[in-house]
Formats: structure tokens, C-alpha cells, sequence
């Protein structure tokens, strides 16, 4: 009896089970859907665009100086990088997207936003410094100098034969809003002097100083002349009579910067110091907290039907001591007797509950000014001590009011700077840049298509398909962050997106070049693609793990344009992995099952030509 051994046996056929490729590709049309939806949604319900940078499509560039009051010397690194950052918060702050701060030099912080919709006003404030100050009111007087310039404008031929009376009156009825709390722990001396006694602090320290001033107070009394120095340091009120008043012209003529460097109880009595002069004095004139300083309320309409008249009430006032560093929170909240009227609610520190209290104490019954920068805000009467809270109101817009909030949350600057100008940037350089980077976008596509269909034939429209579908996640998932979280696209972002293309493509070849090794062993197609993709996944998420790790430490150690291209990095390593698992792969599955991947000519898989980039050789 013949015996059958092993080799003669027939070869029992095992049927390979499928791998199911619907849900992939219902995933990626799911992914698909809800991308485009929601960039359509966030645009509007129109077609979606990516929002571009300052490069691209240009807008506003501020370049703030820093404005050093005394001293040449320009202001530590440290204190350069503190000042970016709380300038970078205001921005952002406003809401403009993705504006770019950075220090330029020793001494400037550039700030630049792009869009052609950006309040330059808003802009400008800030680089304000923010310096808020609590001082009790020595004294006030109403100001009518803009009144009386905009009725002499209206009627030319008359001459202005009345001489401002400049009396006393009293602090304008603000409404005390401070919270009552528990009473201070620690006291501060209550003010004594009258304004004619800080004629001697005041007449050195609030006077701003830099590289390009020479002007001394010495200066200013020899400008005015010796009868008119001499008459206004012993003002003690405002002039009684006309001789007197017409002395005191030259103070009229006195720039801002020259009227910074008066004492306060002249800047306050002369009233030919008016509230436009006191203004528009140097960055840091009533920054020091030590002095008594004059300030100027914001202009309140004069005329109930003509908001073009007005007047500003000019209040001397006491040293300060409580400052917005004592401030811990601040938040935007209504009036309770006036609920359309919008307040700042401020929340100070141990240290400062304890100063404000002391304040509150020494200054019950009188009034006390809110200082922010050159400007009295507020000037409510204190009727009861109080610590750890207080209003701050005024005629705030909603807008303001929030700003002032933000500006006491993130701090006042380290340093005073000044705004010079705001330039418009346009986008014409930017526009060409653009242009040649879609130039090389789309060259790039061409190459790898090219070089798919040389090495790998059929499998490069696969390769030709994955870039399109690429696109058409990457495109809506921009122009969504964009319109949702202030997404920018910026030149180093368009460079970080063609850089991605050659990694992309990188993962087709490695999936590729184990398909034409598994078939180099006499696999099929159908047997070949399913264990070459659990060798090539391995590899191509080891690859974009890397490259993410990278992205995101790129990203958060570098800034400006650097930053753009990681992201752009990042997100496209994102989508990649996603198009080679959802689409790439389903793809070559769903081709296997037919005869074309079999066929040498036209799978390009049983070639003996490796490319340089694959990472195996086809095997005969």
C-alpha cells in the first residue's frame, strides 16, 4: 500500500478574512462633514478663508518707545520682557488675532496686528502704563478753557473780554460706591499740607527728563518772566483780580512738557494752566506717589444738546497711598442705582485692604481721586470707611470699562512708553511671498505625484488622492481656527504646510516600499497589503510622533514666525496620520481585491527599482 507523505498532500487553501473598509472611509467623510459645516457656520454660511496674517494681507504696526523718566539709561532685558508680556495680554485682550509682540533693541517693543478692521485707539491704549493711583483732593476748580476756545471759534469777531472767575467749587457729585468692609489694621498719616507746601517736592520730581529734554524748571520761570514766577509760586488760590490774572499770561504759552516741570500748587492755581496742557505733559508726569500733583478730569459736556462744548474740572491733589499694585482683582459690573451705568469693582490685597482702609479713614467726608495715568477717572466722596473693595465709576463705556478692568488685572507697565506713530503695513511684498509659496505648494504636489507614478504606477494616483483629501481637512480645519480662536496664516505658516508635503509623502513610501517587500516574497497583493500596513503603521506613527514632539517644543520655546511654523508643523503631521489610517490604507485594501495591484506594469509593487528614500530593496 502506497504511503502519502507530507509534500504530497494537496495544500489546504485558507481563506483570508477581509478587513472591512467602510468604516474608514465613512469615519473620514464624517470628519469631512463635520469640518466643513463648522467652517462654513463660523464664515457665515459663506465659503470659508483662512484668516491672514500681517504678512499676507497687511495692517497695523505700533513701535512703543520706552520712556525712562530721569535717567539716560535704557531699561534692563528683565524689565523689556515683563513690559512684552503684559502689553502681549492687553492685546490679546482686545480680541485681534494673532498679534505678533516682540522687543526690538534695548529700549522698543513692536507690536503688530494684521486686518483692516483694528481700532488704532484701542491699539494705542495698550502701550498706556496703567499706573493707577488713589490720592485725597486737596482742591478742585472747574476748567472752561476748551468751552471758551470753541465759542471763540464759533464767533471769531468777538473778543474774549471775560476772565475765567477759576474759583473753588467743590468736587463734582460722583456717588461714593465703595463697599463697606472691616476696619483697616494698619494706619497712614493723614495729609496736612496744603497745596502751597508742595511747591517743594512737586517742582522737581513729577517733571519727566530724557536724552532729548534740556529743559530745567529754571527754564520755565525764565520764560514766563520774574513777575509772573514770582506771583504764581505765592498763589495760595486763584487770582482775584484782573492785574493779577493778566500777569500770569506767559503760563499760557507754555508747551505741556515745559508746564510738567511747575510745582502743582502753580500748575492747579494759575488758570492760565489750562486742562489741555496738563493732558497732553509727558508720559510719567503724576506717576511719582510721593508728591502732590495736579490732574485733569476727562471733558464733560458743557451743553445738554452739544456734546462739542465741554469742560474738565482740575483737581490738586495729595500725595498717594494706595497704588494699583495693591489692586489683587478687578471686574466690570452695572451701578445699582443706575443699572445702564457700567463700574469697575476693585478688590485690593491684604496689604492694600490695609492702606485703603487707612486712606478711607484719614479722608472720611472728603473726596477722593481715582488716578489712571495723566487722568482723574473718578472722584467720589468717601461717607464710610472701608478695606478690602471699591468702585471705580465714571462715564465708562462698556468697552472702556473692560479695558480698564483688564489694564488693573494684568498690571501697570514696568516702564513708561511712548507711541511715536502706527503705520498701515500693506500686504503688496507679502501678496508676491504668497504667491511663490503656492508656486512651490503646488510644484511640490507635481514632484511627489511624478515620482509616485515612476516608482510605484498605479499606486501614485492613491498617493495623488491622499494629498487631495489632505487638503480638503487641512483647508476648512484653518480657516475654522481661524474664525474661532484668531488662527492666523502667516508666510512661515505656508512654509511649515510645503514642508509637510515631503512628510506626508514620506509615509506613503514606507508603506509602499513593505508592500513591495512582502510581495517580493511571492505574496499576492491581497496577502502582501495587510501584513506590509501592521510593519508600515508602526514606522509611520514612530515618524510622526517625532515630528510632533518637535512641533510642539518649536513651538513653545520659539515665538513670532517660528512659532507659526510649528503649528502649521504640527497640525499637518496631525492630518497626515488621519489620511494614511482613513483613507491611504483603506484605499490599498480596496484595490487588493482586485487584479490590478498583481498586474507589474501597472502596480509599480514587483519592480526591482528602489528608490533612495525606501527603506528595503524589492527582492527578484
Amino acid at each position: 500500500m502506497a504511503s502519502v507523505t507530507g509534500a504530497d498532500r494537496p495544500r489546504k487553501k485558507i481563506q483570508r478574512k477581509r478587513q472591512p473598509v467602510a468604516p474608514y472611509f465613512v469615519a473620514l467623510i464624517l470628519v469631512l462633514a463635520v469640518l466643513w459645516v463648522s467652517a462654513l457656520a463660523g464664515s457665515g454660511w459663506k465659503f470659508p478663508t483662512p484668516k491672514l496674517g500681517l504678512d499676507l494681507q497687511g495692517g497695523l504696526s505700533m513701535p512703543l518707545t520706552a520712556y525712562q523718566q530721569g535717567t539716560d539709561e535704557p531699561p534692563t532685558a528683565e524689565t523689556m520682557e515683563q513690559a512684552r508680556q503684559i502689553i502681549e495680554s492687553r492685546v490679546n485682550s482686545t480680541g485681534v488675532s494673532e498679534p505678533e509682540v516682540f522687543v526690538e533693541g534695548t529700549e522698543n517693543i513692536v507690536v503688530n496686528v494684521a486686518g483692516d478692521d483694528i481700532d488704532e485707539t484701542a491699539l494705542r491704549d495698550v502701550g498706556a502704563p496703567a499706573e493707577l493711583r488713589f490720592r485725597l483732593v486737596t482742591d478742585s476748580v472747574e476748567d472752561y478753557s476748551a468751552l471758551e476756545d470753541a465759542l471763540a471759534e464759533e464767533e471769531p469777531t468777538d473778543e474774549a473780554s471775560e476772565t475765567p472767575t477759576a474759583e473753588a467749587t467743590e468736587t463734582p457729585a460722583a456717588d461714593p460706591t465703595e463697599t463697606p468692609a472691616d476696619d483697616a489694621s494698619e494706619a497712614t498719616e493723614t495729609p496736612t499740607e496744603d497745596a502751597a507746601t508742595s511747591e517743594e517736592t512737586a517742582g522737581s520730581g513729577q517733571a519727566p527728563t530724557t536724552e532729548d529734554s534740556d529743559i530745567t524748571l529754571d527754564d520755565v520761570w525764565a520764560k514766563v518772566g520774574e513777575d509772573a514766577a514770582a506771583t504764581a509760586q505765592a498763589l495760595t488760590a486763584a487770582p482775584a483780580d484782573e492785574a493779577t490774572y493778566a500777569l500770569l499770561d506767559p503760563f499760557g504759552e507754555l508747551t505741556p512738557e515745559e508746564v510738567s516741570y511747575l510745582p502743582a500748587s502753580v500748575q492747579f492755581y494759575v488758570p492760565q494752566v489750562t486742562c489741555e496742557q496738563l493732558d497732553n505733559r509727558p508720559p510719567g508726569a503724576v506717576q511719582q506717589e510721593d508728591i502732590a500733583v495736579t490732574a485733569c478730569s476727562a471733558p464733560e459736556p458743557a451743553v445738554a444738546d452739544d456734546p462739542s462744548l465741554t469742560f474738565s474740572y482740575k483737581y490738586l491733589l495729595e500725595p498717594a497711598t494706595v497704588l494699583g499694585s495693591d489692586v489683587d482683582t478687578a471686574d466690570v459690573g452695572t451701578d445699582q442705582a443706575n443699572p445702564n451705568k457700567f463700574v469697575v469693582n476693585v478688590q485690593f490685597t491684604g496689604e492694600g485692604a490695609e492702606r485703603w482702609g487707612a486712606l478711607t479713614t484719614a479722608g472720611l467726608g472728603s473726596p477722593v481721586a481715582i488716578v489712571l495715568d495723566n487722568e482723574v477717572v473718578s472722584a467720589p466722596t468717601i461717607q464710610e470707611v472701608s478695606t478690602n473693595s471699591t468702585q471705580i465709576s465714571g462715564d465708562f463705556s462698556a468697552d472702556e470699562a473692560n479695558q480698564l478692568a483688564d489694564q488693573l488685572n494684568f498690571g501697570s507697565l514696568p516702564t513708561t512708553f511712548v507711541v511715536e506713530t502706527v503705520n498701515e503695513v500693506t500686504a503688496t511684498l507679502g501678496v508676491d511671498q504668497l504667491e511663490a509659496g503656492m508656486i512651490a505648494m503646488l510644484l511640490g504636489l507635481i514632484l511627489v505625484f511624478l515620482y509616485s507614478m515612476i516608482y510605484y504606477r498605479l499606486m501614485g494616483f492613491v498617493v495623488l488622492g491622499s494629498l487631495i483629501v489632505a487638503t480638503g481637512v487641512l483647508y476648512p480645519a484653518i480657516a475654522l481656527l481661524g474664525s474661532q480662536v484668531g488662527l492666523t496664516l502667516t508666510l512661515a505658516g505656508v512654509a511649515g504646510f510645503v514642508v509637510s508635503i515631503g512628510i506626508t509623502a514620506d509615509s506613503f513610501i514606507v508603506y509602499f516600499e513593505r508592500i513591495k517587500e512582502e510581495m517580493a516574497g511571492g505574496r499576492s497583493a491581497r496577502s502582501a497589503i495587510p501584513r506590509a500596513w501592521v510593519r508600515a503603521r508602526r514606522t509611520i506613527l514612530s515618524a510622526n510622533a517625532i515630528s510632533m514632539i518637535s512641533a510642539v517644543v518649536l513651538y513653545i520655546l520659539a515665538i513670532g514666525p517660528v512659532r507659526a511654523f510649528a503649528f502649521a508643523l504640527g497640525i499637518s503631521t496631525i492630518v497626515d496620520v488621519m489620511i494614511v489610517f482613513l483613507f491611504t490604507h483603506p484605499i490599498a485594501e480596496l484595490l487588493s481585491r482586485g487584479r490590478l495591484l498583481n498586474s507589474q506594469a501597472l502596480s509599480g509593487l514587483h519592480t526591482k527599482i528602489t528608490p533612495a528614500t525606501g527603506d528595503a530593496a524589492a527582492k527578484g
